[in-house]
């Protein structure tokens, strides 16, 4: 088996134990909240949290590639439901300074969703190290397919 097989096999082991663990822990925190008979809002941006990263595994599956959407947006989430639950016994200064992370994860996230960014990286800023151009879902471009040789299109 070559490494790169064996890479690509861990990689569904690790990326099905992620979609098992957090399901557990879906079931966990939904009978926790049943036991308890409340709902509350750290309850709720947990569930996101989970839900996130299940889309995150989703992305992975349909594209064969890790999207940089889903972190950001779970880091975002995280630090929220922080905030909600530490906010009463929290320094004012700990929540002013994890409420400017929180703005700096979205300025990166509008950053990287901007479409003067994405020109840089189709005027070849930014390529990756092998040098292909990108295409605007981040995949390498074939340069010209087989059936086009004489065209100069690309696929």
């Amino acid at each position: 088996m070559s490494p790169t097989r064996l890479i690509g096999f861990t990689e569904q082991i690790l990326l099905g134990l992620v979609v098992v663990m957090t399901l557990a822990a879906v079931g966990l925190e939904l009978w926790s909240v049943v036991q308890s008979r409340t709902v509350t809002l750290a309850d709720i941006l947990l569930l996101f949290l989970y839900a996130e990263v299940l889309s995150m595994v989703k992305v992975y599956y349909a594209r064969e590639r890790a999207a940089f959407l889903y972190p950001i947006l779970i880091a975002m989430t995280a630090l929220s439901r922080l905030i909600v639950l530490q906010s009463k016994d929290m320094d004012p200064r700990a929540i002013f300074f994890e409420a400017i992370a929180i703005l700096i994860l979205a300025l990166g996230l509008v950053l990287m969703r901007s479409p003067v960014l994405r020109g840089l990286v189709d005027r070849g800023f930014g390529d990756r190290p092998t040098g292909r151009r990108s295409s605007e879902d981040g995949d390498a471009v074939e340069a010209v397919s087989a059936g086009e040789a004489g065209t100069g299109e690309k696929r």
